[in-house]
C-alpha cells in the first residue's frame, strides 16, 4: 500500500495542485453523492471529502482509481491517482 496518494485538483494558485492523503491510514473510500467521495481514515470520524465533476458514473470511476492507487503500489511512498477522463477534482477537504 502506498504511504501517500496524491490527488490533483484543478484551480489556480492555492485552489489547485496536488493534495496528499495518507494511504496507511485509509479505512475505505465511499461515494456520498454524484459530486462527493468520502475518503475515510482509521479514526472513526476523520475523513477527506473529495468534490468532483463528472456525475455518478464519474464518481464510480474516480473511486475505483483511488482504490487502485491504494493497492497498486506495495511498499511505495507515493502513488498518483489517475483522474479518469471526464472527471475533474475541484476540492479535497480534510476534516
Amino acid at each position: 500500500m502506498a504511504k501517500f496518494i496524491s490527488i490533483q485538483k484543478t484551480g489556480v494558485g492555492i485552489a489547485g495542485g496536488p493534495t496528499l492523503l495518507s494511504g496507511d491510514l485509509c479505512s475505505g473510500v465511499s461515494i456520498l453523492s454524484a459530486t462527493v467521495i468520502n475518503y475515510h481514515f482509521n479514526q472513526k470520524e476523520a475523513l477527506a471529502t473529495i468534490t468532483y465533476t463528472g456525475g455518478a458514473a464519474g464518481g464510480v470511476l474516480l473511486r475505483d482509481a483511488i482504490n487502485y492507487c491504494l493497492t497498486a503500489n506495495p511498499g511505495g511512498v507515493l502513488a498518483k491517482v489517475k483522474i479518469p477522463a471526464g472527471v475533474t477534482v475541484t476540492q479535497v477537504a480534510i476534516a
